[in-house]
């Protein structure tokens, strides 16, 4: 909420007509220590500059949906034992996940190492 709170200041100071320098030297007497840094006063100049209206950030898209599931390391446990010389990258192939979230199922889930015989 404080973020907005400042947003909202610089957003009435610019209306107002101040240049930057006035708004950040503004808010540096009001707020003190905790004003904004000048790189986000100069942002938010500038957002308002270009007929931004709003003082909330943007809507960021969901997180996405975990794909490790009880499904997706029973297949990796199975092409594992059917093949035990298959390929981390073989594996996020076939499965269809990241190669990093096919080690994370390998090591944390099924507590497998990599073994190498030479």
């Amino acid at each position: 909420m404080e973020k907005e709170r400042y947003r909202s200041v610089t957003r009435f100071l610019f209306l107002d007509r101040k240049k930057f320098g006035e708004i950040k030297a503004k808010l540096d007497a009001v707020y003190g220590n905790t004003s904004p840094s000048m790189t986000t006063v100069r942002y938010w100049f500038n957002e308002f500059k270009r007929e931004r209206i709003s003082v909330f950030d943007e809507e960021r898209p969901e997180l996405p949906v975990d794909v490790v599931t009880e499904e997706t390391i029973e297949k990796v446990y199975d092409m594992i034992l059917a093949h035990r010389r298959t390929k981390v990258r073989e594996v996020a192939e076939a499965v269809g996940v990241s190669t990093g979230t096919a080690i994370n199922i390998l090591q944390d889930k099924l507590a497998m190492k990599e073994l190498s015989a030479r």
